[in-house]
């Protein structure tokens, strides 16, 4: 039998993707944010490749989407749909390329049981979506996350002694 590896991102971490939306969690709950968001009731769902490795299998590894992170905004009790199932199907939808994170859904991808609502971005490879507030607030909650999530890996890889160039520098 042979060994099956998960491999992750290592510069992107959980830590790192928690960090982030307590931020933006932050930032989009603070005047004057606050005053055009409708209610503070949403999930964050942040999801990275995940690589399987079956040692022999090389070069036969797929990526498969991988939950970092994902956070709940409100008393969920009081929610008045569940903004959990909304938000990992939108990150799904994303992943798999059946909604592009603009303005609407594509109707001709939808399979049974998605969601018909829009809020999130796929970008340079992660995905994060948001669900609760108004769309276009649910897209900029998402993108603010995955921006910071971005920075936060680059940040981490500069400061890394595992570069291809270890002469490689920011502002010296």
């Amino acid at each position: 039998m042979s060994e099956v590896k998960l491999l992750l991102p290592k510069f992107l971490t959980e830590k790192m993707a928690e960090e982030a939306i307590e931020t933006v969690v932050r930032a989009t709950l603070s005047p004057p944010m606050c005053h055009d968001i409708e209610h503070a009731m949403f999930h964050i769902v942040v999801l990275v490749p995940g690589m399987v490795v079956e040692i022999g299998n090389y070069p036969n590894y797929p990526i498969r989407p991988y939950l970092l992170a994902e956070h709940s905004e409100g008393n969920r009790e009081k929610w008045p749909y569940d903004y959990v199932e909304i938000a990992q199907c939108k990150a799904l939808q994303l992943w798999h390329d059946r909604n592009d994170g603009g303005t609407d859904i594509k109707p001709h991808l939808l399979f049974p049981g998605d969601t018909p609502f829009w809020g999130g971005v796929k970008r340079n490879g992660i995905v994060v979506a948001c669900s609760g507030v108004q769309p276009y607030f649910d897209r900029m909650i998402a993108g603010m996350v995955a921006d910071i999530c971005i920075a936060y890996a680059y940040h981490a890889w500069m400061l890394s002694k595992d570069k291809a160039d270890n002469e490689l520098c920011f502002l010296t």
